[in-house]
Order: C-alpha cells, then sequence, then structure tokens
C-alpha cells in the first residue's frame, strides 16, 4: 500500500525521470553514428564558441548556410554552451535535442490540463450522457488524463527516437507545445499571448519545417478559439499588436531567407518538382490515341490530377497501419526503429477507442486535437517521399493525446482487476518489443543508415595524414569534409578562409572538394595506381575487396557494427 501511494503522489516525477532515461541512456553511441546535418551542427557550433562566426565566417547567423541548405540557426546555438563544457562530441551535439524531449514530456501534462479547461469537465466521476445513453464513463480527473498523456509521450517510440538525435523538429515541438500553452493561458490572462508568440516565433528559426507545421497549429488554434480570441482583441488590443511585432522580429531571418532565395532545399524536396517525364506521359496517351489538352487528358491524366492523386496517397501513408504501428519510416529507416512502428504496437488498440471516445464528446478540446491531427501531415505529404516521419512529426502530439483518452476509459470501465491482466501483457510486451529493438538492434541493424564509419577513418587518418602527399577521400553527399573538420577539431579560424562549395547536382547541398592535403573525390577503380605517398579513402563498393595487393597495401579496414560487413578501407597506393 505504501509503495502504490509513493507512485500516485510521485508519478509525474517518475515518467520524467523514465522519459529521462529513455533520452539520456548511450546518447553518445546511440544511434551509432552522427549523421551529417548532426555533425554540421556541432562544428558549426563550435565555430561560433571559437570565433563567433559559422564555417563560411559569416558574423553571428542566425541562418547558417552548411552544406548549401541554409539551416536555421537556432539550434546551433542551443549547442554552443554544451560544446564549451563538453567538448565537440556526440553528447554535446544530441543533448538540446534530448532535454527539448523530456521538456515536451512535462508540458504536455501542463497543456492537456489546460485543454481539459476549455473541454467538459472530467473532475466528475458519474456517467456522462450524450443523446439519452451512457457513453464513455470519463471517471477521471484532469491530473490523470494528463499524466497518462505524459506516459505515453514518454514511451513513444517516435519521440524516443527524434529526442536522441540533433532533430531541429523535435525542439521545434517542444516550443509549439509551450506555444500552444501559453496561447490558452493568454486566452484568460492576455499577457501570456506574447509569451506565445515568443515561442511560435521561435519554431522558425529552429526547423526548416516549422513554417508550415507552425502555421497549422495557428490556425487550428485560431479555427477553434475564435471566440476568445475576438473577446481579447476588443479588450486588449494591445496585447495583440505586440505579440505581433515579437513574433516578426524573431522570424524575421527566416522571412528574409525566403527572399534572398534560399530555398532550394524547399524546391529539390516539394512534390510538384517532380512532373512526369514526357515520354511515360505520351506513351500513357497514345494508349488510347489521346493528346495533350484533350477532355480526356484533363479528366483523366493532367498534371494537377497526378499531383492530387500523389498528396491523398501521401496523406493516408501517414495514417497506414505500416507506417503508425509495423514498419515505421519504410522510406527512410534512419528515421525509426526496426520492425517498429512510431508508435507502440498497444496504441493500436487505445487510439481506435480514444477516436471514439473524442467523437461522442465534441467540445473545443477535442475539435483542436482533431484539427491538429488532420492538418499535421502536410508538410510531410506536399513532399516527395511516400511518408516522412520527420515532418509529420507533429502528429504525435494529437496522436498521444487520443491514446491517453483511450487507455483512461479501459481504465474508468474496467472494473475488475482481473480483466486488467490481458491488456497489461499486451502493454509491457509491446514496450519490451520496443526496447529490444531501440537499444539492442538499432545500432547494428542501422549503422549504414547513419553514416556509420567516418569517425573511425578520422581516426585512422590523423596520426599518419602528414606522412603522405595526398589523401584520396571518396566523395558522397554525406559529407566526408564535415566530419574530418569535426571529429580532428579544425580549426574554425582556419577553415573560414577556404570554405568553398562546390554545387553540381541541384540546388539545395553543395560538396567541398579540398580541404589540406585532402581531395574529395569520386573515382573508378582501381584508381591512384602507381602513385606514391598518396592514400586512398573509400567504401567497400568503391575499393573492392579484391584490390590488387601489388598495387596497394591495407592500412585499415573499418567494420559496421556487427563486425562482417566492411564500412570503409584505407588503402596505400605503391
Amino acid at each position: 500500500m505504501k509503495i502504490k501511494k509513493f507512485i500516485i503522489h510521485n508519478s509525474l516525477f517518475i515518467i520524467l525521470a523514465l522519459a529521462t532515461a529513455l533520452r539520456f541512456w548511450n546518447l553518445g553511441g546511440n544511434p551509432p553514428h552522427l549523421s551529417p546535418d548532426e555533425a554540421s551542427l556541432g562544428y558549426n557550433a563550435y565555430s561560433i564558441l571559437k570565433t563567433g562566426r559559422d564555417e563560411y565566417g559569416e558574423l553571428l547567423p542566425m541562418v547558417f548556410k552548411s552544406f548549401g541548405d541554409y539551416k536555421p540557426g537556432f539550434y546551433v546555438y542551443l549547442t554552443v554552451p554544451f560544446v564549451a563544457v563538453l567538448g565537440l562530441n556526440e553528447w554535446s551535439v544530441r543533448l538540446p535535442s534530448a532535454i527539448a524531449g523530456t521538456v515536451a514530456v512535462y508540458l504536455l501534462h501542463l497543456l492537456v490540463k489546460e485543454l481539459l479547461g476549455y473541454g467538459l469537465s472530467f473532475r466528475s466521476t458519474k456517467n456522462i450522457s450524450v443523446s439519452g445513453s451512457k457513453s464513455y464513463l470519463l471517471s477521471t480527473n484532469y491530473q490523470q488524463l494528463a499524466m497518462l498523456a505524459s506516459l505515453m509521450l514518454a514511451i513513444s517510440p517516435w519521440g524516443i527516437h527524434l529526442s536522441r538525435g540533433a532533430w531541429e523538429v523535435n525542439v521545434s515541438l517542444t516550443l509549439t507545445l509551450a506555444g500552444i500553452l501559453f496561447f490558452l493561458k493568454g486566452l484568460k490572462f492576455s499577457k501570456y499571448l506574447i509569451l506565445s508568440s515568443f515561442f511560435f516565433s521561435l519554431t522558425f528559426i529552429t526547423y526548416q519545417g516549422a513554417k508550415l507545421s507552425t502555421a497549422i497549429v495557428i490556425i487550428a488554434l485560431l479555427i477553434t478559439f475564435i471566440t476568445d480570441m475576438k473577446a481579447v482583441l476588443r479588450k486588449n488590443w494591445k496585447i495583440i499588436v505586440i505579440s505581433f511585432v515579437v513574433a516578426l522580429t524573431i522570424s524575421l531571418p527566416a522571412i528574409l531567407s525566403f527572399n534572398k532565395g534560399q530555398t532550394g532545399r524547399l524546391t529539390v524536396f516539394s512534390i510538384f518538382s517532380y512532373p512526369r517525364p514526357d515520354d511515360f506521359l505520351q506513351k500513357m496517351l497514345d494508349q488510347n490515341t489521346e493528346k495533350v489538352g484533350d477532355l480526356n487528358y484533363f479528366l483523366f491524366h493532367s498534371e494537377r490530377l497526378n499531383y492530387a492523386r500523389g498528396i491523398l496517397g501521401r496523406y493516408f501513408n501517414h495514417f497506414s497501419g505500416r507506417f503508425l504501428f509495423f514498419e515505421g519510416d519504410y522510406q527512410n529507416p534512419k528515421h525509426s526503429s526496426p520492425n517498429q512502428g512510431m508508435l507502440q504496437l498497444f496504441d493500436i488498440v487505445l487510439i481506435p477507442i480514444g477516436l471514439i471516445g473524442l467523437i461522442r464528446h465534441r467540445n473545443r478540446m477535442t475539435t483542436f486535437v482533431f484539427l491538429w491531427l488532420i492538418l499535421s501531415p502536410l508538410p510531410a505529404v506536399l513532399t516527395r517521399d511516400q511518408v516522412q516521419a520527420v515532418r509529420a512529426y507533429n502528429m504525435i502530439i494529437p496522436l498521444t493525446i487520443i491514446s491517453a483518452f483511450g487507455l483512461s476509459y479501459l481504465l474508468s470501465v474496467v472494473k475488475k482487476p482481473i480483466y486488467y491482466i490481458p491488456y497489461t501483457i499486451f502493454f509491457f510486451c509491446s514496450l519490451i518489443y520496443f526496447l529490444d529493438s531501440y537499444y539492442i538492434h538499432l545500432p547494428m541493424h542501422s549503422a549504414k543508415y547513419w553514416s556509420y564509419g567516418y569517425k573511425q577513418v578520422v581516426e585512422d587518418l590523423l596520426p599518419i595524414q602528414n606522412n603522405y602527399k595526398t589523401v584520396y577521400f571518396q566523395q558522397s553527399y554525406d559529407q566526408p569534409y564535415i566530419y574530418y573538420l569535426f571529429y580532428s577539431k579544425y580549426d574554425p579560424a582556419k577553415y573560414q578562409k577556404n570554405a568553398e562549395l562546390s554545387f553540381y547536382l541541384g540546388p539545395d547541398v553543395g560538396l567541398v572538394e579540398k580541404l589540406d592535403n585532402i581531395r574529395f573525390s569520386g573515382w573508378s577503380w582501381p584508381y591512384a595506381t602507381g602513385e606514391k605517398s598518396t592514400l586512398i579513402i573509400g567504401n567497400s563498393v568503391a575499393i573492392p575487396a579484391d584490390f590488387n595487393p601489388n598495387d596497394y597495401d591495407l592500412i585499415s579496414e573499418i567494420k559496421y557494427p556487427d563486425n562482417f560487413m566492411t564500412a570503409f578501407r584505407i588503402l596505400e597506393a605503391k
């Protein structure tokens, strides 16, 4: 009884401790390697710390050129103090996201309680009737449902994974939760609207996709609480003006980046940048002797119809069982845990129950949750990918609230403890399966998706680099140069003098071709035969296992964590 009492009274602390453990344990080693974007964020934070400038010499920018994708800079500045204290390493780069992910669990607890104040009263333990018949038994209170929501987010595979990497979207989501919380408080005490505006606008300088995802949240809030906002506008219009000025001031760098044409990344990923090839369209029209401009073309084959079909398909992909419960981001495995959906498997039971319950209890709380859920996939569906767990990340909050509502119903309607046993077993089996998938199998299974091996290459290269006239490093859009800068802790002031990107395939990402005696280039095998004092670094495809020992000496071979497949080979040309 004492243990039960302790758990009840300290449940929020226990949930936050659980969230912290799941997000911080072995943070530097899982995911198994820094992604190119993580290395870029870290090195630019290091450069700001040492020189006050980014890798290209720009003084305290709010938008970082990076690989040519022009990253919003707030995450870089969040990283600076951690780099100052811990040095330039995986921990210092990922800590801002891990902290943000833990804070999000607490903010969701506060947010659900605030939202419930705009919905039905959950303080009553009586049945609530709808149309004269008994409906869901909402025998819970503000604290219980808020606690369940925070628990669900604490153990969410989606939330855990994106909290453990330097994902700007994760920090953006935490800022969004703060923005919503203070917006709701601002409807009662208008001064909080300034804080809401502050947090919402920070998302624009944190994450590229926030330009749409934050706009969606604000639209959903305004639609749901339009009456309250009109009242605030009548009584405290000055607060609205101040809030607008705050938002405009903070988000100005993101707005100016559009005016400067720094939108190549959006162009490359937009679904509208990928029309059907002319020969494909013509072949399809020839099957029925049709032409572009015919009535049949407009009815069945137009490009607008093709885009609409693609967008709708992508939209429903994000609500599919394959994405949510079984495989996760099957198009980009780096975005999820192996053989695991974005949500826990037990959510497959809770979400339908929660949906039914919320539909039957329509109020402003449920209106906002549904609007947010329905609109949140839009940043993902307007891109070229069939599913995209990062851009659809905002789905996690409404889905978590719905899941918590479903669990609260089960707890209230099932009276006999013996009936809890089947679902409790299912709950813990699902949780254990995820923990095994994420903490045991992901470091080995997903190493190749996380550009594994560059750290080990740089560590092997640094002691011997000066012994060679030229080092040929296989060029890649994994950006090998940034790993060299990061793991060698290359002097930012020195690099800034010669930093230069070359663009080949598109406007969004460039490549560095030279750094000291290193040449980043592609090649056809065999390469650099007969060039003395030359080192060659490439992956197992560029440098095959059957290289000629008469032409090369093997200096080092880097294996993936499974110790079976080779990630990189370092050869010396004879």
